[in-house]
């Protein structure tokens, strides 16, 4: 009997003896789960990075249409928005301060051949433009008179 409780007391209370005969993890299966974690974390700081070095782009305007635009799972949150058109900066979206009852009223506010200043951040401007269908979002326009 003491030879059996010996052996109990020295796993339990030695890692090391118990962790020997655990297979290492393969320095390939790192990567991806590093690489993994590095996109969840910049996935979480969009906002943040939309927030900062905001600049003002003054672009024409050639069209804008109300538009929702979907995300979750399946769809399941929708933000109301307008998208605009313009000759010189693509498009450009806007979900700040619209609402579903507000977004054709705001779509209308616009009117084609004018121009306008539109703020975009620093995710918007730099990062938005590289994605294929990427669309930037404004944080504020104003016409230019």
């Amino acid at each position: 009997m003491t030879g059996e409780g010996n052996d109990m007391n020295e796993t339990k209370g030695n890692s090391s003896a118990r962790n020997a005969n655990r297979p290492k993890l393969k320095w390939y299966w790192k990567w991806p789960g590093i690489t993994l974690l590095a996109f969840t974390v910049f996935y979480m700081l969009m906002p943040a990075l939309d927030s900062f070095a905001v600049e003002s782009l003054r672009c024409k305007v050639v069209s804008a249409k109300s538009e929702s635009s979907s995300g979750g799972s399946r769809g399941s949150a929708t933000t109301a928005g307008v998208l605009v058109e313009t000759a010189d900066c693509g498009r450009i979206y806007i979900s700040k301060g619209v609402t579903f009852d507000s977004q054709d009223e705001v779509a209308a506010s616009f009117s084609a051949g004018s121009s306008y200043e539109f703020d975009l951040g620093w995710f918007s401007r730099v990062v938005t433009k590289d994605i294929r269908n990427g669309i930037p979002t404004a944080r504020d326009y104003r016409l230019v008179r």
